[in-house]
């Protein structure tokens, strides 16, 4: 008679199975297969680079009026960039970019003619009206993921940037405004094309604020838009007495130039994909070394 196995030697075997796996981390975002959406990639950056050079010298003489706007212009663009160029939250560019495709492919063919569809019925009008609901819908989707990420971007990302640029020495007590709509344009152009690809997903979140992402468009722009405000405003406290270098112009201005550069620059082959690296095991020795 075999003896029962104890309680230690069931839990040891159980125990690798009953280990939770890890959740592989999310690829990079590729823009949408169409042609429209790969020409509008290119052209965004170069909209977004020529709305600051044409607004320029008018934020320099009024900068909360100008600022403000400019919010709504801003907006539109970003939607647009995002509808146009950028899977909704939940898809991949292969699946938005093919489903069309695959739909064709699958739907039997009349032997009388290529474009004539097999259907009981009423063949060409039937299959007419679904694919056009089917678009309606996909058009709706994405209105909605866009209009979402906005509002999200409008009601979390831009008072948490308004407080990081506070404690990276914006002025706490004066400027309030020109702080809260430079935090503004900062979140429309970092944060809305990441919650429109990757939702409310809080395993990509932490990668995102640990800098741990893979890059592509969506998070070379919004790296680019941190770190070009970052060198923005390094004019500001120079001695040069221009009228440009006063809070938060200069900062805003890298911010646009770091977010066009990014997105362009993280689709190379020589970045797309890639993470930054902190090398952890070099702290730690670091680290040993010190105690």
């Amino acid at each position: 008679m075999a003896s029962p196995a104890s309680p230690s030697s069931v839990n040891t075997a159980a125990s690798p199975s009953q280990a939770p796996a890890e959740k592989p981390s999310a690829p990079p975002i590729d823009i949408l297969p169409s042609l429209l959406a790969q020409t509008y990639s290119y052209v965004h950056p170069a909209v977004l680079l020529g709305l600051c050079a044409l607004r320029f010298e008018t934020v320099v003489a009024d900068p909360v009026r100008e600022l403000l706007a400019d919010l709504p212009w801003l907006a539109a663009l970003q939607i647009s960039y995002v509808m146009l160029c950028l899977p909704p939250a939940g898809t991949t560019s292969i699946e938005v970019g093919s489903g069309a495709d695959e739909d064709k492919k699958k739907a039997p063919r009349s032997p009388s003619g290529p474009s004539v569809t097999l259907r009981p019925g009423k063949p060409a009008y039937r299959r007419k009206q679904s694919s056009g609901r089917s678009g309606l819908a996909a058009i709706w989707a994405k209105l909605m993921s866009a209009f979402l990420s906005l509002a999200l971007t409008s009601l979390l990302a831009t008072p948490m940037i308004a407080v990081l640029l506070v404690l990276f020495g914006a002025p706490l007590t004066t400027h309030n405004a020109e702080t809260l709509l430079c935090a503004a344009h900062m979140a429309l152009l970092s944060a809305t094309g990441l919650v429109y690809v990757h939702g409310v997903d809080g395993s990509i979140w932490k990668q995102v604020w640990g800098i741990a992402r893979p890059a592509d468009a969506v998070w070379g722009g919004a790296l680019g838009t941190g770190l070009g405000a970052w060198f923005g405003a390094i004019p500001i406290p120079l001695d040069w007495d221009r009228p440009w270098q006063a809070f938060p112009i200069t900062i805003l201005a890298g911010a646009y130039i770091g977010c066009a550069f990014g997105s362009l620059v993280s689709r190379t082959p020589l970045l797309y994909g890639k993470r930054i690296e902190f090398a952890p095991e070099q702290v730690e020795e670091d680290e040993k070394k010190t105690n």
